[in-house]
């Protein structure tokens, strides 16, 4: 009469529960790398573009922060910019270093460890 009242010794009750949370924890680092990735690629593509067309601003005298942050994203923050001599030693003509923080995961959140940074030479004339 005992043995009728017992619970057997595997259960499987609950175990779809704990099934969906792993499956549910991996599906969420999956998307975060994938996000990461995407604000890899579009911060190192800005930063290229903004080097380029700060280089011009310089070479035409114009204001080279001003056009560096027009060129990136609002979500992007520059780190650090650097011209001349500070940006290449072997600088011979107008050089701009640009560097940029990336965002993790979510645009705002970011971290000095993770930066792209991207220079640009315009040859003096």
């Amino acid at each position: 009469m005992i043995r009728r009242w017992r619970r057997p010794l595997r259960d499987d009750r609950g175990s779809a529960a704990i099934e969906l949370v792993v499956v549910a924890f991996f599906l969420t680092v999956v998307a975060s790398l994938c996000a990461e990735g995407i604000y890899v690629s579009q911060v190192g593509a800005a930063t290229e573009k903004a080097a380029r067309d700060g280089a011009r601003a310089m070479s035409l005298g114009r204001d080279v922060s001003a056009e560096v942050d027009r060129q990136l994203p609002d979500w992007a923050q520059v780190e650090s910019l650097r011209t001349g001599a500070d940006a290449d030693a072997s600088c011979t003509g107008h050089c701009l270093r640009v560097e940029v923080r990336i965002p993790l995961i979510v645009p705002g959140f970011t971290s000095g460890s993770f930066t792209v940074a991207r220079d640009a030479e315009l040859p003096r004339g």
